[in-house]
């Protein structure tokens, strides 16, 4: 169990980036709802791995899928055999549950949803886990959701059982979203009360604190003049187009992500852009704005690998049936445009 909670929480703070930034972003600008959910989504991601892998009394672990499964081996392979035996057991309610929490923990957020529903179904509704699993799922495709059917499960779920943590805290998120920063402090001081281990307890309370300096007195006055800024570097200019013998297999609805890897740096993207595949072909212009790695520029990449991919399945991270396309930049090299043409498929 310990070692799985500890790759679910590795593979999830290397995914923030890869999933939430792009969800968040778009082409013109940051969705407000989105801009509040930002802010805190850090030390949220820290939390939410732990109730993912603990039940809701803070004290009774949960099997991890390879611990359910039986299988040693990558948490995939454990997920794999997981699978296989919800395949031959479709009526098991926590097996789904269980593979739901498994997909989640690797940003397999339209998965989890999928998995998550199955247990709801098979429960007719009953099971509150299940049902929080299909609201955390579908605010980690959308963030703008909580606001929508994702919110009104979550309240739901607190109306039913008030003392439920995982529904307490994306309550407080919730409300913060909503403008009703007394309710998120009220749901966040009750889950303080059920007397997390501490270092959940300073997660929470470092977001009351947040809460109560953004409503102190003066907290939205203007602040002092910053020193002047940089002028960041013009930045990369693309252009996006698809293959035509690839048009019948897009969505035109499906959102197209266009990401800047520098070449000398492993993990997640330097930058991101995010799209829909009606836009095709585009013109765009990938600059400092766009980066998703604190204290990065482009002006300190020499080389970089730009990717334009087509998210069939909705999810920012690479799924079979997902079309892409690649070009290399060399600082200096081109004057004009990259020229990116989507003309490849994502394989199992």
């Amino acid at each position: 169990m310990t070692i799985f909670a500890v790759i679910s929480v590795v593979f999830t703070l290397l995914a923030v980036g890869l999933v939430v930034w792009p969800l968040l972003r778009s082409g013109h600008g940051v969705h407000p709802v989105a801009a509040t959910l930002t802010a805190l989504a850090i030390p949220p991601l820290v939390l939410v791995m732990y109730l993912l892998v603990s039940s809701y009394d803070w004290r009774e672990p949960t099997p991890s899928a390879a611990e359910a499964a039986g299988a040693p081996g990558s948490v995939e392979e454990a997920i794999a055999s997981l699978e296989r035996k919800l395949q031959a057991e479709p009526a098991n309610e926590e097996g789904w549950i269980l593979l739901g929490s498994s997909y989640l923990s690797l940003n397999r957020a339209a998965d989890a949803a999928n998995a998550y529903q199955r247990a709801v179904d098979l429960s007719g509704g009953r099971n509150i886990a299940a049902r929080l699993g299909v609201a955390e799922a579908q605010i980690v495709l959308d963030p703008a959701s909580i606001t929508g059917p994702a919110g009104n499960e979550i309240e739901a779920v607190l109306a039913a059982e008030p003392g439920n943590p995982k529904a307490l805290w994306y309550g407080g998120l919730l409300s913060l979203a909503r403008g009703q920063p007394a309710l998120a402090r009220e749901r966040w001081e009750a889950l303080l009360e059920l007397s997390p281990p501490e270092e959940i307890r300073q997660v929470i309370e470092t977001q009351l604190a947040q809460v109560d300096s953004q409503a102190a007195p003066g907290a939205n006055s203007s602040p002092a003049p910053a020193s002047p800024a940089v002028v960041p570097a013009a930045g990369i200019g693309v252009t996006v187009s698809l293959s035509e013998a690839l048009r019948a297999q897009v969505s035109p609805s499906a959102p197209l992500f266009v990401f800047v890897r520098d070449v000398q740096a492993a993990g997640p993207p330097l930058a991101v852009i995010r799209r829909k595949a009606d836009e095709l072909p585009l013109s765009l212009q990938i600059s400092d704005a766009d980066i998703m790695l604190p204290g990065r520029s482009l002006a300190s990449v020499e080389s970089a690998t730009l990717v334009a991919r087509i998210a069939n399945g909705g999810d920012p991270s690479a799924r079979p049936g997902d079309v892409y396309g690649e070009a290399k930049w060399q600082r200096g090299a081109k004057s004009g445009p990259i020229a990116i043409v989507i003309d490849r498929v994502v394989t199992p």
